[in-house]
């Protein structure tokens, strides 16, 4: 292949039967949105790094709708020679680097369906695990661009959302929460 071409799928993606009973998506929410820099003068060698958080979802009492959750999450971190007095808790323990902002958000996502009541939660669940966050993908990035642009620092390129690629795993840091578990990281 040249050096502009990508490599195909080793394997396609399982199709959901809830695609095949999709009309439209309704509306879509942001449901809550959290944003923190750290004020730093010299910031440099930004790292970008995305993660999904969680996804849910269930058919209503009626089969007319699929109501989605998404909980998706960024941080920025950059490597700086003087951490003194850099919070603990901004300090990623892996790598050195400090978190210098961190992007915290969650949508609702309504979609139609024709008559989704025989649909399994396994099968609901796994569509909102890669479509809902398909769909969610464009305001998140949006989310990201101009919270970002708003505190001060440069906006950094939020790749499209693809089920295909590598996925790695990823620690992100919140200000006064533990960390999460489980999280999926997006390339």
């Amino acid at each position: 292949m040249s050096s502009g071409e990508t490599t195909p799928p080793l394997s396609s993606p399982r199709i959901s039967p809830v695609v095949g009973r999709l009309t439209q998506v309704e509306k879509i929410w942001q449901i809550s949105g959290d944003f923190q820099r750290l004020p730093l003068p010299a910031e440099k060698d930004f790292q970008p790094e995305f993660a999904i958080f969680q996804t849910g979802g269930a058919v209503t009492e009626d089969g007319c709708e699929l109501v989605a959750s998404v909980e998706l999450g960024f941080r920025l971190t950059a490597a700086l020679e003087d951490r003194t007095g850099v919070p603990e808790e901004l300090l990623d323990k892996d790598t050195g680097r400090v978190v210098v902002a961190y992007v915290r958000s969650s949508y609702m996502i309504t979609y139609g369906l024709d008559d989704g009541r025989e649909l399994v939660a396994a099968d609901v669940d796994g569509f909102c695990a890669t479509n809902a966050v398909h769909t969610a993908w464009p305001f998140w990035r949006e989310f990201i661009t101009s919270s970002l642009l708003r505190s001060g620092l440069e906006s950094v390129p939020v790749p499209p959302f693809t089920v295909y690629g590598p996925q790695k795993a990823a620690v992100t840091h919140q200000p006064d929460e533990e960390d999460s578990s489980g999280q999926q990281a997006v390339d």
